[in-house]
């Protein structure tokens, strides 16, 4: 222990960040990784400085020495609720397209992949887009699949949502039309959230929002099953769930399992 009387300055300390060359420049080049990192980002991930490297890390200064203590980092939820968006729109995309169907079939079997895994899975999704701090992701997710699950009650025997309009078959198209026309709203507002981002992700709600507007105009004209406005709501359905797939793959595909990546397109700064 030192028995100098000398005064401590804390300018002279070498925890002082403008008295420790080493220090400052490692804090620079950290800042540095971490902004070059977040422009490389897909649209549902989330960064933050102290994300930087492979672990996340927590920083403790002990004199000239620094020390971390790392966790795991937090998984990306965003291609699994990607693919289940996709394989939800995928399998719709068909029924609406009628391919192979006829005109006048129910739609009920797909309410399994509608309630659980478009519907539950995206649900799922969004809130640990939440957890991460995306806030345009958990949003995004959540609501398309409430969406699937609210759609679902449509197709569900019990619910009597169907059976309720049995007189009125008018009346339900147009109930339908306009609960369509709301998420069309809905999907070109979010779609102008992603001007910025890339372009496979403007791309999908793109795609999506003019799905549901086509099949707005199908229901709210009254038009009979498997008019040519619905086919093409359907065929345009298909392109969105492969983009939506393009975007998981992208997400999921890195030099540690796979020989390539994909691009996403950037479209500008974050």
């Amino acid at each position: 222990m030192s028995t100098s009387n000398e005064i401590f300055d804390p300018e002279k300390s070498p925890n002082n960040m403008a008295a420790n060359p080493m220090r400052r420049q490692s804090r620079q080049q950290m800042n540095q990784q971490f902004q070059h990192q977040r422009q490389q980002l897909p649209l549902h991930a989330h960064l933050e400085p102290e994300d930087v490297g492979p672990f996340h890390m927590d920083q403790m200064d002990v004199g000239m020495n620094t020390t971390f203590r790392t966790t795991a980092p937090m998984p990306n939820p965003g291609p699994f609720g990607l693919c289940a968006f996709a394989l939800t729109a995928f399998c719709m995309g068909f029924y609406n397209l009628r391919a192979g169907i006829n005109t006048n079939s129910p739609a009920n079997a797909l309410t399994g992949t509608t309630l659980f895994y478009g519907g539950l899975g995206q649900v799922i999704a969004g809130l640990l887009e939440f957890r991460n701090g995306s806030t345009f992701g958990g949003t995004t997710f959540c609501s398309y699949g409430i969406y699937w699950i609210s759609y679902s009650t449509l197709l569900i025997p019990s619910f009597g949502v169907t059976a309720a309009y049995a007189d009125y078959p008018d009346d339900y198209a147009t109930t339908v039309g306009i609960y369509s026309l709301a998420w069309t709203i809905f999907t070109f507002l979010m779609w102008t959230l992603t001007w910025r981002s890339n372009l496979a992700s403007s791309l999908v709600f793109f795609c999506l929002g003019m799905t549901y507007l086509l099949g707005t105009v199908s229901t709210l004209a009254h038009l009979e099953p498997g008019n040519i406005v619905q086919r093409a709501s359907g065929g345009v359905g298909i392109i969105t769930s492969c983009i939506g797939w393009y975007c998981a793959m992208a997400d999921l595909s890195n030099s540690q399992n796979s020989y390539y990546t994909l691009p996403l397109g950037q479209l500008g700064r974050r």
